[in-house]
Parts: structure tokens; C-alpha cells; sequence
């Protein structure tokens, strides 16, 4: 069964990492030198403090209060963010970083500013049900994958609101699923089947799409690896992300399907993403996946912080279910 006290114990010495990753602008960053997922990795720090606040043991001495500062600096009109340094114009954003950002002023009892931002998102989604990111940065193309809009409808879940085209965003992420069960794979979006699936089955789950969300159920349980992780890897690329923040995405999409501790293949995951935990508290997220083309150079960088944070989520959601049983 699923072990609160380690899994509390984890999450602790987690947060402590991330808090000595803080700079003094206030942003949580892997690298100082590397910022180019700067309010990304700052937003998934803030959310994993928010998600573990009330149950793991940890000293803020002030760490969200700078955090949030640097973000509110660097947010654009609607209260929307990018994901970091590159340039982009005024009305230029990411809507998965903003979406996670509502998420964290959400668990952070910000609520005034979570929903200032959501009602901007919620002006921001296509009358045909998806949302797009609205950066140049991101090809046309990837735009619009269902992970945008599985995040912007969990950022509105949080705080009880109903987009204006509820309907049409979950055609929209029912039809986006492929008959395996999955939702596609891309490498712009960390490589992994996960990554697209996690937010598209918890907004589905939550709204009562049953046969989609046990499709996706069961293509990841069919994909686990003999040791317990998930992994996947795209030819192509350099340096690539890490199988812990593949398990720890593919367990968080099962945790979202409501598959609980008590299944074999949730033990084992839990059980191999629990080891894995490195010395300093950890999680080892590779480096963001990228076509080996002088054109993205500027997007390597350590996944570290987002990996972590993920798993935190993960655990986070799996003693949730197990307090409910």
C-alpha cells in the first residue's frame, strides 16, 4: 500500500531543494546560467510548495512571497506568462505556463489573482473548444495539442469556473485521442506520450468521460517498463528527458484515472520513482528534448525542477486517493 510517511518524507526534502534553487530576483531555476524556462520552472516550484504546504514540513522563510513578486514583474497584460527568456512581443504567451501559474495562486489562497488570470484565459479559448499557445516560438502546427487545453481547464476547475465553450473543448480532447489510447506524442512537448496525456485525462475524468479516460488507463498500464518506470525515446534529438519524469507523468495520468495503490503496477512505479530520489532531494529530469539543429540550441536546458515538482504532484495525488478509500 501506498507509504504517506515516506512519500512525506520525500516531498520535504524536495521542497528544500527547490527552496535553495531560489535567486535573488526570486525565481526558482535548475541554472542560473540557463534561463530559458525561467517562469516555467518558477511556476512549477510555487505549485509544488502550494500542493504540499499544509502536509510535509517546510520553512517558506519568505520563498513564495519572492517568487510570486517575480512573477507578477513579469507577467503581461491579462496576468498571463511565457516560459522564460526569449523574446517574444507584449501579447505573446504560453498558455500551459499561464494555466499552471493560475493553478499555483489557486493553492496559494491567492484566489483574486488566479481568477483575474483565468477570466483572461477563458476570453483567450477558440470558439471550437480548444486553447493554442499563442507564441511564435511554438510551431503552428503544436499549437493547439491537447495538453494546452487539458491544463486551461484544469487552471478553471480549481477555482469553480466554466469556460464559455465547456462542450467543445471536450469534443475537442475526446476526439484528439488516438485509438491506442493515447494522445499523440511530440517532441516539443518533452517526448513523451505523458505529458500530452496527464492534462487532458484529468479534465476529462473530472467531467465524466469514462471511456476515454480507461482507454488512456489502460495504454499506460501496457507500457510500463519490467522495472516499474515509463520511458520513451525519440530518434533524433540530443540530450533527452529522463524515464523519472516519464513515470512520473505516466503515474500521474493513472493517479488522474483514479487507478489507485492498491494495482500492482502502481506499486511498482511509486515504488521505482521513490528510489530515484537523488541525495539533495531531487529528481533527475534529463534536459528538454530538442532536434539537433543550430535553431534550438537556446532550448537546452535540465529539467530538474519540472521533473521534481511532477513527481510531487504525483504524490501528492496518490495519497489523496488513498485517504478517500
Amino acid at each position: 500500500m501506498f507509504n504517506r510517511a515516506k512519500a512525506t518524507g520525500a516531498a520535504a526534502a524536495a521542497l528544500r531543494w527547490l527552496k535553495g534553487r531560489q535567486l535573488p530576483d526570486g525565481s526558482i531555476v535548475d541554472d542560473p546560467g540557463t534561463l530559458v524556462f525561467q517562469e516555467w520552472d518558477t511556476v512549477n516550484a510555487l505549485k509544488a510548495i502550494g500542493t504540499w504546504r499544509h502536509d510535509a514540513p517546510f520553512s517558506d522563510d519568505g520563498t513564495t512571497d519572492a517568487a510570486l513578486d517575480f512573477l507578477r514583474a513579469k507577467a503581461k497584460p491579462g496576468g498571463v506568462l511565457s516560459w522564460g527568456v526569449l523574446d517574444t512581443t507584449p501579447d505573446e504567451y504560453c498558455t500551459e505556463t499561464s494555466s499552471e501559474y493560475v493553478s499555483a495562486l489557486t493553492m496559494l489562497d491567492r484566489t483574486d489573482e488566479a481568477r483575474s488570470s483565468a477570466e483572461f484565459l477563458c476570453s483567450q479559448q477558440l470558439p471550437e473548444g480548444p486553447w493554442e499557445e499563442v507564441h511564435s516560438h511554438i510551431p503552428k502546427a503544436f499549437q493547439t495539442e491537447p495538453s494546452v487545453t487539458g491544463f486551461a481547464l484544469q487552471a478553471l476547475l480549481g477555482l469553480d469556473m466554466d469556460p464559455p465553450h465547456l462542450k467543445e473543448a471536450l469534443d475537442f480532447l475526446v476526439a484528439a485521442q488516438r485509438p491506442e489510447g493515447h494522445f499523440g506524442i511530440n517532441w516539443y512537448y518533452y517526448g513523451t506520450h505523458y505529458y500530452l496525456m496527464r492534462p487532458a485525462v484529468a479534465a476529462l475524468a473530472e467531467f465524466g468521460h469514462h471511456a476515454a479516460v480507461a482507454a488512456a488507463r489502460d495504454f499506460t498500464l501496457s507500457d510500463q517498463r519490467s522495472d516499474g518506470s515509463w520511458f520513451h525515446q525519440v530518434e533524433g534529438f540530443g540530450e533527452y528527458s529522463s524515464p523519472e519524469q516519464h513515470t512520473a507523468l505516466a503515474l500521474g495520468t493513472l493517479a488522474h484515472a483514479r487507478t489507485g495503490t492498491d494495482h500492482p503496477a502502481v506499486r511498482r512505479g511509486l515504488a521505482w520513482l521513490l528510489e530515484r530520489q537523488r541525495e539533495n532531494g531531487s529528481w533527475d529530469g534529463g534536459s528538454y528534448p530538442y532536434p539537433a539543429t543550430s535553431s534550438y540550441a537556446s532550448f537546452r536546458a535540465t529539467q530538474h525542477i519540472f521533473t521534481t515538482a511532477q513527481v510531487l504532484s504525483t504524490l501528492k495525488r496518490f495519497a489523496e486517493l488513498e485517504a478517500a478509500t
